[in-house]
């Protein structure tokens, strides 16, 4: 039944499509293919446009143009599925392929007493395989997130302090609360905005280990082999979620020498042609988090 006492579950899904269209197909089957009882309805927003239309399926394409990020991609679908009645909306990385009963799962999930996100255990090139994530929260003394890895913590639903944007399910009401995703992250750290935003307001994140899917790593951006892409825009944006400023100037300095630590790392050990563009994409990265600075939380 859906949230409404009435009817059946309805569940809206978004999928952001960027770069080679196999795992965005790969997704979609994956989609077709979950026995969910739920009834759902497929936005596929296209961020490259070079995805064929016809090979989309039931899915309706959403083309956006100059690639405006991840975040605006999703906030695009959510509009686009609109007000519902949704009792959970689903947001996916393409590189993302749900196992049997993923959605059902998803929308269980946010039926639990205040939460907000949930997100299930994501395994890296088979379900049951090596884990990628089972559950993380903030280290708040870094400013970093820490994600559990454990076949035990896969098994073990609880409430956490992060859920990772590649593949969650929100509750709409909490969604339309904070207005979605900061469309002012282009790519990587809106996850850890959208959670934090989420929990100031008082929301849960859980996990929920029946949301099981598989996560084929950085096929779109290289963040599997650490490629200059990944490693700028994950240092320029590390500060942004943080409150208040004062803590946001000590991880500034904190991570100041970490980002010129790991670039002599990438210049020394790496080295040449490859460790120097690694190198330089950190440094262009923290500068850009340093001049953030003035700009407040949402700079």
């Amino acid at each position: 039944m859906n949230a409404a006492g009435s009817g059946p579950v309805r569940v809206g899904v978004v999928v952001v499509h960027f770069g080679d269209p196999e795992p965005t197909l790969e997704c979609l089957r994956a989609l077709q293919a979950d026995t969910s009882t739920c009834s759902r309805s497929v936005i596929l927003v296209d961020n490259s446009g070079n995805l064929d239309r016809a090979l989309a399926g039931e899915a309706e394409v959403l083309r956006l143009a100059g690639n405006p990020g991840f975040g605006s991609a999703v906030n695009a679908g959510v509009e686009r599925l609109g007000a519902g009645p949704w009792d959970a909306v689903v947001a996916l990385n393409n590189d993302i392929e749900v196992q049997p009963g993923y959605l059902d799962a998803a929308a269980a999930s946010l039926g639990r007493p205040g939460v907000a996100l949930a997100a299930g255990p994501l395994f890296l090139d088979r379900a049951g395989g090596e884990l990628w994530y089972a559950g993380g929260g903030v280290n708040w003394l870094t400013g970093t997130v820490l994600q559990a890895t454990s076949p035990g913590e896969a098994r073990r639903e609880r409430t956490v302090g992060f859920v990772p944007g590649a593949a969650f399910a929100v509750r709409p009401g909490a969604w339309r609360q904070v207005g979605g995703f900061d469309p002012t992250y282009f790519l990587y750290n809106e996850d850890v905005d959208l959670c934090l935003r989420l929990r100031r307001l008082g929301w849960r994140l859980l996990f929920a280990p029946a949301m099981v899917a598989v996560h084929r790593l950085g096929s779109v951006t290289g963040s599997a082999g650490r490629s200059p892409l990944y490693l700028e825009h994950m240092a320029a944006t590390r500060l942004r979620p943080f409150r208040p400023l004062a803590y946001r100037l000590y991880l500034a300095a904190l991570h100041s020498a970490y980002a010129v630590a790991r670039a002599t790392f990438y210049r020394a050990l790496v080295g040449g042609e490859e460790g120097g563009a690694a190198a330089a994409a950190i440094l262009r990265g923290h500068r850009r988090a340093l001049l953030a600075l003035r700009a407040g939380p949402n700079g």
